[in-house]
């Protein structure tokens, strides 16, 4: 049966199935929908857990699905398969076809898969096995809902906060979920009392060397030209490195971009804030439209043109130093003079 990850808890409430295969590519979510099983399994005094890694040249044969191997104290035993890829192949799919022809008493059967195609989900093993258990997709949380979970994440967690603060924080970390729990879990520990403020949460982030680069955004965006120099050879010194640095700059500047030419198809300028995933933060919205108001749509496409030399530089296809041609396309784009290259 097919079931969505918060349905779990109440379902092995009413009793525990001999398969559950989660699958998906977002690490994170499947590694706590994972935990989750394990933890109702164990509520269900099941002890014994062998774990299986599927890389390389497996072997399938080594695998005990029908072995009994509990211990003298255990009747059950937790048999758990990572398969990273996502298709075990013709062996590893005979297997599981096996096991659910023939489960055995006392085994459950938890699989942690990639990202599992659609072709695959019509194959014979995953029929079978989503017949005799349940099978848990786990969907990528993309930007435009982000801050939602983080919001409820915060609220797991016992912090309030304002409806912005989630927003800030699903910006900062371009929609990377290990980064937004990390943040949670640090925010946890700042505030016990559980009330989140806008100032903690800035300085929170600013602990982080890769925050910081959003620090330096902020500078671009404002137009501050003495500070950007300074700052780019900070992050140098620190030893930051600058593909890192980078992709929150390129992040940055692509949503410029993409405002700049949805202005000029005539949008209004807080739709075109409103319709951004997420949506831009309350107070960037000043900012952002100091910087829209210094270039030409024409001009911001221009600077896509730069940190594409910024990528080559970086990866070493092209013989130029991308920390100077980083601070050359920020110099640009925070002032109002274009520098020209020879």
């Amino acid at each position: 049966m097919r079931l969505r990850a918060e349905q779990l808890v109440e379902h092995c409430r009413q009793g525990l199935l001999p398969v559950y295969l989660i699958f998906g590519d977002e690490a994170l979510l499947l590694e706590e929908t994972a935990d989750v099983i394990r933890q109702q399994i164990r509520q269900a005094g099941v002890e014994d857990r062998e774990v299986w890694h599927v890389e390389g040249r497996f072997n399938w044969s080594d695998v005990p699905f029908q072995e009994q191997t509990m211990s003298l104290f255990s009747s059950q035993r937790l048999l758990e398969i990572r398969l990273p890829s996502g298709a075990p192949g013709k062996e590893g799919g005979e297997a599981f076809r096996n096991f659910a022809a023939n489960p055995p008493n006392g085994t459950i059967l938890l699989i942690i898969s990639g990202k599992i195609d659609n072709r695959s989900q019509k194959s014979k093993w995953f029929s079978e096995l989503d017949r005799l258990g349940v099978t848990i997709p786990v969907w990528p949380i993309d930007m435009a809902h982000l801050p939602r979970w983080i919001s409820q994440r915060m609220q797991q967690r016992g912090l309030e906060a304002k409806p912005e603060i989630s927003s800030l924080i699903a910006e900062r970390v371009e929609g990377n979920l290990f980064a937004a729990a990390q943040e949670i879990d640090k925010l946890q520990l700042l505030c016990p009392d559980g009330q989140v403020d806008e100032e903690l949460v800035l300085a929170s982030v600013a602990d982080n060397a890769r925050f910081e680069a959003f620090g330096l955004m902020d500078a671009v965006l404002l137009g501050n030209t003495g500070k950007i120099p300074r700052m780019i050879n900070r992050l140098r010194a620190e030893g930051l490195d600058i593909l890192s640095l980078f992709s929150a700059v390129s992040w940055s500047l692509h949503r410029v971009v993409d405002m700049s030419a949805q202005i000029e198809s005539g949008v209004r300028i807080e739709q075109v804030f409103q319709a951004q995933k997420p949506p831009v933060w309350e107070k960037s919205r000043p900012m952002i439209r100091q910087a829209l108001s210094r270039h030409s749509c024409d001009q911001w496409f221009k600077f896509l043109e730069l940190m594409a030399q910024i990528d080559q530089a970086a990866k070493g296809s092209l013989k130029t130093c991308p920390w100077s041609l980083l601070e050359s396309l920020c110099m640009q784009v925070a002032s109002t003079t274009i520098i020209r290259s020879n």
